[in-house]
């Protein structure tokens, strides 16, 4: 399985190393659980900016390299990384996954969860989704929603309700289920659930997957200055 080494960009955890989705079965195992972050450049310039968004992304058990930014950062400081995009970590954990394993959908807008969730039961028979729900839930619903996680106990919880909205929930319940593996997962749902189309592999393999989202969602123009704003942070960090 070996070993994960622990990098740094502007004070925040990046763990490098093979086999993540391993690691993390064999940290539910040890009945230790984990709190997973794909952390790229614009979640870093949010924590930057935000004390409390970066202490609970220090806090992860697991922070991998989702963004373009955070690769070529390391490599100009000579360390080679692979880019790990959140959503094959996902897809690769569930498909380790036995029918003893639960999993748990949560976030999207109404009807995308449950879409995705059955996108993968046909895609993988005998998954054990053993409860989803939207992310639009009111203050309300919460009791229900956290008595729900505590009663099931998941295996496996992926929370889709945006940055840092999904890593703040995930550090405030992990205590509900301290076994879990618990993965902020963002727009994942969308694309298993065929609202929204990955980048095809060129764009993939050339770190050019935001060009394509850029492509695809215009209006995200002003988030893409992230990234160059972050260029200059971490490299005079």
């Amino acid at each position: 399985m070996g070993e994960l080494q622990t990098l740094s960009v502007m004070g925040l955890p990046i763990h490098w190393g093979a086999h993540y989705e391993d690691w993390l079965l064999m940290r539910h195992q040890q009945g230790l659980g984990a709190h997973v972050v794909t952390l790229n450049a614009e979640m870093a310039m949010q924590a930057d900016q935000h004390p409390e968004l970066k202490a609970v992304l220090c806090q992860a058990d697991l922070a991998i390299p989702d963004g373009a930014g955070i690769v070529l950062y390391f490599r100009l400081k000579g360390q080679r990384i692979q880019r790990c995009p959140g959503i094959e970590l996902a897809e690769s954990l569930l498909q380790k996954l036995t029918p003893d394993h639960a999993v748990f959908f949560l976030g999207a807008a109404p009807g995308v969860a449950e879409t995705a969730a059955q996108s993968w039961r046909s895609r993988q028979p005998g998954i054990n989704i053993v409860g989803v729900q939207d992310g639009y839930f009111q203050p309300d619903d919460l009791p229900a929603l956290e008595a729900q996680l505590k009663a099931l106990q998941p295996t496996v919880i992926l929370v889709a309700l945006g940055v840092p909205r999904q890593e703040f929930w995930i550090a405030e319940r992990r205590s509900l289920c301290p076994q879990a593996i618990w993965i902020g997962v963002g727009g994942s749902f969308d694309i298993w659930a065929g609202n929204k189309d990955r980048a095809p592999a060129f764009f993939c393999n050339n770190h050019l997957e935001w060009l394509y989202r850029l492509y695809q969602e215009p209006w995200r123009w002003r988030r893409m200055l992230a990234l160059p704003k972050f260029a200059i942070r971490a490299l005079t960090y």
